[in-house]
């Protein structure tokens, strides 16, 4: 396998990695000054971004019961494999979407006393909100891919039957 799969394997098995992801942004808005949102403008952004929250989690929700659901025979192997790893990923997915749709509604309480922290809490719940939506979609590519190999590689299956399909895969520009 490549460097790249093996690091791409390390981040997808352990979620935690996506905590640092609002680091950046929010150091980012420190150094320009802490700029705040007025504060009509403020209360809107804060609904609005709790409200695309809930619609992640939806989506989250859906692809996780795909995962979890999908009668694909190398599906079901990769789910008997890798339980941990998966289990670990969805529960973090699923936990941490959540808490973005809490999180802006706390800066809207926040915002009258705390206008600075209500925004960086905001800052944070949308990155986070965004890594745990590629996080998810990473999963359902997984999913899909695992499908179309169960449909395309025959009875018994090995790894080198999986390398030349990821290769094909791969080949074909597919992302």
């Amino acid at each position: 396998m490549s460097r790249k799969s093996t690091l791409g394997d390390a981040l997808a098995a352990h979620p935690s990695v996506d905590m640092l992801a609002p680091a950046i942004p929010i150091i980012i808005w420190a150094i320009s000054g802490r700029p705040v949102p007025d504060d009509n403008v403020s209360q809107n952004l804060f609904v609005a971004l709790s409200t695309l929250s809930g619609l992640v989690m939806a989506a989250v929700t859906f692809i996780c019961s795909m995962s979890y659901q999908s009668e694909s025979r190398y599906m079901q192997i990769a789910r008997d494999r890798y339980h941990d790893e998966l289990s670990r990923n969805w529960v973090s997915i699923i936990a941490w979407t959540a808490i973005t749709a809490v999180l802006p509604l706390a800066s809207l309480c926040l915002w009258p006393s705390r206008p600075g922290l209500s925004t960086a809490i905001s800052i944070y719940a949308l990155v986070m909100m965004i890594a745990k939506l590629g996080r998810s979609i990473h999963w359902m590519k997984y999913t899909l891919f695992m499908q179309k190999a169960s449909m395309t590689i025959g009875e018994p299956f090995t790894d080198k039957d999986m390398q030349k399909a990821f290769q094909r895969h791969e080949a074909n520009g597919i992302r």
